[in-house]
């Protein structure tokens, strides 16, 4: 199942900036998340997102790390990941079931909700949805958590790192607040399970 290389995980990126700017953003990245990269294992998985990543991290070659900080900044609660989170124009929530999702889904829907985040990844409906049989389909832990895989690799290969890869996952290519806001939480979270230790640049960037 291809991925559009033109999409991001959400909506329209802010006013762009100016090159330089771009540039001392994407060097201190790439300083920082010299963390990202000194682990290669986890503990043994807890619950059905967990479980996922370990088979999709091997099968695309993405760093465990990296996948299992992602989706903790995306969907954890009380150090777990949530198979049927939602995030609905930009809150959270954490639904029991499949079936309860699917009908919160279609009640914000029909109330005009356009960017709705779903899943173990929170993978975007109105910009990956076209990419899934059907809504249903997206809150399939497999199936949601090998997309986000995918995209983070191809991200990977279209940026040359995975810092920015994981930026672009969250906010669009000119967003660079957005980006570091969310390397850093995922900096955080890498650090917090025991994937590394923060660097002297990656405390300065981040402010940690």
């Amino acid at each position: 199942m291809a991925i559009p290389a033109k999409r991001d995980m959400t909506g329209p990126a802010s006013r762009q900036v100016p090159k330089l700017r771009r540039a001392t953003l994407l060097q201190a990245l790439v300083a920082a998340v010299a963390v990202w990269l000194c682990s290669t294992s986890i503990a043994a998985a807890e619950n059905v997102c967990e479980r996922e990543m370990h088979r999709a991290s091997a099968r695309y070659d993405v760093p465990l790390g990296i996948l299992y900080a992602v989706g903790l900044t995306e969907t954890g609660r009380k150090n777990s990941l949530q198979p049927y989170a939602m995030n609905i124009e930009g809150r959270a929530e954490f639904l029991p079931s499949q079936s309860a999702a699917l009908k919160r889904f279609t009640e914000v829907r029909a109330g005009g909700a356009k960017l709705i985040d779903l899943g173990c990844m929170q993978i975007n409906y109105y910009y990956h949805g076209q990419e899934f049989p059907s809504v249903a389909s997206m809150l399939i832990p497999s199936l949601n958590v090998d997309y986000a895989a995918r995209f983070l690799k191809q991200l990977h290969t279209r940026e040359g790192n995975w810092t920015m890869a994981v930026a672009r996952y969250h906010a669009g290519p000119n967003n660079n607040p957005a980006q570091k806001r969310y390397v850093c939480r995922v900096m955080a979270n890498m650090v917090a399970t025991g994937f590394g230790n923060w660097t002297p640049d990656a405390k300065i960037f981040c402010g940690a």
